[in-house]
């Protein structure tokens, strides 16, 4: 995995210095059809930005851009993971245009799909490291949710990131598909 540091050390949340006892992770897409973590690496380092996650995971090459660091509050839930949850965003390919709200077309479904695939792979490795780390069980309710899944609990404001990506790229895969390679991955 590559871990490329890239604090946003001009954001008010990096700057706040917050900490956080880290309970779990939270995985989320961007929600635009940008692959590029470089893109909002610059857009989130700035004084003006009202959003901050932990991680950026290019969809190009995989790599992990890390924004904070991992025992800081992140701005990335709008609920209460924020005070338990380290963020991460996977980028999304360039060849889907969102239409109303989660819904999108794809030009073309299969890069989408390789582009998906490889932002999972990458946040899988990141998940499995990071639960290593905080001494966490990626099988255990509540450890790794998506924006969906916390949002569902009560824990996050009404997104539908990442899971509407699996369902709308025919994707043979899941939330519980992706804890299960974090945990294959820590063994």
């Amino acid at each position: 995995m590559e871990m490329i540091e890239s604090l946003v050390k001009e954001n008010p949340c990096y700057r706040a210095g917050k900490k956080i006892q880290v309970k779990g992770l939270v995985l989320h897409s961007v929600g635009c059809p940008q692959p590029s973590a470089q893109v909002f690496v610059k857009q989130h380092n700035s004084s003006g930005a009202k959003v901050c996650v932990h991680a950026f995971i290019d969809a190009n090459t995989g790599a992990v851009y890390q924004t904070l660091p991992w025992d800081f509050k992140a701005w990335h839930c709008g609920g209460s993971c924020n005070s338990t949850h380290i963020g991460v965003e996977m980028c999304e390919p360039p060849c889907i245009r969102y239409t109303s709200g989660a819904s999108f077309e794809c030009s073309d479904e299969t890069k989408a799909r390789e582009m998906v695939t490889r932002t999972l792979n990458a946040a899988a490795g990141l998940f499995a490291f990071l639960c290593k780390q905080y001494g966490l069980n990626p099988l255990e309710d509540g450890v790794i949710l998506s924006h969906k899944e916390a949002h569902d609990r009560g824990k996050a404001s009404g997104h539908g990131d990442p899971d509407h990506l699996f369902r709308q790229l025919h994707m043979d895969y899941t939330m519980d598909n992706f804890r299960q390679a974090v945990a294959d991955l820590m063994k």
